[in-house]
């Protein structure tokens, strides 16, 4: 009886470790573009990075999670655009010591200033950082964006432990 326990055990304990773990992605290898003035529904103009986030763009005004909300909520502060989302200067080598804000707040109301510059994306609900890169934003309408980022495996691609050297995973803070 021991025995058939002990595999059960060690599932419980390791799910007890990750569930306090932050998950990074490091590198520009996901690449995702958007032409604008498409249908904002159609998920060939979502970057479904998550199941709780996925990032479009209307024919105006900035980026929201269309998984989270129907457009772009604005820069208020009890849910600025994209919701589930926080953002740094920087990369992930460093992503412990940055400065999380808002889309809006780390762009300073000007999208095209973050061109080429490496900026940090935390995804709040699955706790995890990526490398995040604006190559194109579209101004005066159309809604057109291009970015690269980190890939995040999708639940098809397996369970934690297959994922190899994908991800660092670390000890939350408390």
């Amino acid at each position: 009886m021991r025995l058939t326990l002990f595999p059960a055990l060690c599932v419980l304990s390791m799910g007890t470790l990750f569930a306090n773990a932050e998950i990074v992605y490091s590198g520009y290898d996901h690449s995702f573009s958007y032409a604008g003035a498409g249908d904002i529904n159609d998920p060939l103009n979502q970057d479904r990075i998550t199941d709780n986030v996925w990032i479009t763009r209307g024919a105006t005004r900035g980026i929201f999670n269309i998984a989270q909300e129907p457009s772009f909520q604005g820069t208020g502060s009890n849910s600025p655009s994209p919701i589930g989302t926080l953002w740094a200067l920087g990369n992930t080598s460093e992503y412990d010591t940055l400065t999380y804000v808002t889309w809006v707040e780390v762009h300073e109301q000007f999208p095209l200033g973050l061109l080429n510059q490496e900026v940090v994306i935390y995804l709040e609900d699955d706790d995890i950082y990526i490398d995040f890169m604006l190559t194109f934003w579209e101004s005066g309408g159309g809604g057109g964006i291009s970015y690269v980022r980190s890939s995040v495996p999708g639940p098809a691609s397996g369970s934690l432990l297959a994922m190899g050297g994908l991800a660092v995973m670390r000890r939350r803070r408390r």
